[in-house]
């Protein structure tokens, strides 16, 4: 890799000694040299040559002075460093030279060998402010594209909940990171049904964004085909597991998904939980009723068969589903929040959907307090109305 240094003076002997003095450096392409008569000038030779690395310029010179470059040199948004050659015992202008942001200086007479490792020492400056820039230029990059994937996984979510007649549905959702693996949805069918499913792929971070966005996408298509014996309550399932073991087997993701269908009408649900957390049915009591996996998660096993259940919904009852950033959150101890406290909250007296979700991720904030997010929070709740 060839160094362009500019060298500033207006001593005409000087560009003779530099050449003379690195020929054998300029030989073998290790450095090349610009060279300019005044701060002005250098100015010019800047704008010409983008990829200067090191200027060298003496302090005394017309036009424009080597301090005042220093000054135009700092404004400059590019990895440069300056070193100034000044006269023995100029430590007023030194100081100066160095608050402008000079890396080093030499003295008048120049020692070339003294010279040579100040450009050695000051171009390894150079090259580790180059790979510093680069790494911030990548990190906004990495930043860019995640705010960016951030917004499309934010759109995948519903703007709005279908709230059937005599029904609520409510949700919150809390991603640990820019992209999360959780998600949730909730959609109307024909037949004035609703479907709903609330799912976390496995591991963390961009690759589970994308497998959600798959899955999401898988379910929302498959629910579409009615085929099963209680209309589409399985074949979204099924048909998602098949795909994805047929088709993306090598990317050892899975899902764990709790899918049903709700039927406002004859106030059924009908559900099937592959692997995840269980949601909790609850009576106008506060028993609780958990609604236990019947199969492993989706993506994980080939030849599942995923058998639904079908559960009756009494006025004023709910379903409450949660993924595991929920009872696994964790305070400044280290400390979970539980199912048992989870459960506990849910003994509590609540007037809707809404109000339960928003109760749970009060004390969510309340248990994490100042410690870092670990996990994505989604919760989604339902009620038959009293």
């Amino acid at each position: 890799m060839t160094h362009k240094i500019l060298v500033v003076d207006d001593e005409p002997d000087l560009q003779l000694l530099v050449k003379q003095n690195f020929r054998s450096q300029i030989r073998s392409q290790v450095y090349e040299f610009v060279f300019a008569t005044n701060g002005r000038e250098a100015l010019d030779r800047l704008e010409e040559h983008a990829d200067v690395a090191l200027v060298m310029s003496d302090i005394n010179m017309p036009v424009m002075d080597g301090l005042t470059l220093l000054r135009h040199i700092g404004e400059m948004d590019r990895p440069l460093k300056s070193i100034v050659v000044s006269a023995y015992g100029d430590t007023k202008n030194v100081r100066v030279a160095m608050n402008r942001g000079a890396f080093d200086f030499v003295t008048k007479p120049i020692d070339f060998d003294d010279l040579e490792i100040t450009l050695s020492k000051t171009l390894k400056e150079v090259e580790t402010l180059r790979e510093a820039l680069s790494a911030r230029d990548q990190l906004v990059a990495v930043r860019q594209e995640l705010s960016i994937g951030q917004q499309i996984q934010t759109s995948f979510l519903p703007e709005t909940l279908p709230q059937p007649e005599g029904w609520e549905i409510a949700a919150a959702f809390r991603p640990a990171r820019e992209v999360a693996g959780d998600f949730y949805d909730a959609f109307e069918l024909d037949g004035d049904r609703v479907g709903f499913v609330i799912a976390d792929v496995c591991d963390k971070g961009v690759g589970a964004a994308l497998f959600m966005a798959l899955i999401r996408s898988l379910i929302r298509a498959f629910s579409e085909i009615e085929d099963g014996p209680n209309g589409i309550s399985v074949s979204p399932i099924q048909r998602t597991n098949d795909y994805l073991l047929r088709n993306h087997w090598k990317a050892n993701m899975f899902a764990t998904m709790f899918f049903g269908t709700l039927h406002p009408k004859e106030n059924t649900i009908v559900y099937m939980n592959g692997g995840h957390n269980p949601p909790i049915h609850f009576d106008r009591n506060g028993v609780k009723h958990p609604l236990k996996p019947s199969a492993p998660a989706v993506g994980m096993f080939p030849n599942v068969v995923f058998n639904p259940t079908e559960i009756s919904i009494e006025p004023g009852e709910f379903v409450f589903m949660f993924t595991d950033g929920v009872p696994e959150a964790k305070n400044v101890d280290g400390g979970f929040f539980s199912e048992e406290h989870l459960e506990s909250l849910l003994e509590a007296p609540v007037s809707s959907a809404q109000e339960l979700c928003d109760r749970m991720m009060a004390a969510l904030d309340s248990h994490i307090g100042t410690a870092k997010q670990y996990d994505d929070i989604t919760i989604l709740a339902i009620r038959r109305l009293p």
